[in-house]
């Protein structure tokens, strides 16, 4: 008897850290999570059309933890790249550890500096 395993992908979130948070009328900022690991996911063309067909811009797809208290329209800020608008937020419920897909729009980017 053959036994079937489900398709899991493994995840281990290591192609960078980011910094979630929220900020109030004054431009405070509140810190949910610092310095969480992120995986970058392909943007693929059904996401972007559908998101077009929104009037939602996307600019990337990154794949974290899944973690409690992550709203759309926090802000995500990735060392170096810039802050983005978290627009979308997917369970994902196929992969290990359990998981959550970002989609973002970008709004500022971070100037990078050359070593000359």
């Amino acid at each position: 008897m053959k036994i079937k395993v489900p398709n899991i992908e493994f995840t281990c979130f290591k192609d960078g850290l980011c910094d979630i948070y929220s900020e109030d009328e004054e431009g405070n900022k509140n810190y949910k999570f610092r310095g969480l690991g992120f995986e970058n996911r392909v943007l693929g063309f059904v996401r972007h059309y559908a998101a077009k067909a929104a009037q939602v811009k996307t600019d990337a797809v990154i794949r974290i933890p899944k973690l409690q208290g992550i709203d759309i329209h926090d802000t995500l800020e990735i060392k170096n790249l810039g802050k983005y608008d978290i627009e979308l937020v997917q369970d994902i419920f196929d992969s290990n550890p359990l998981s959550i897909d970002l989609t973002l729009r970008q709004l500022e980017m971070f100037e990078v500096k050359s070593n000359e």
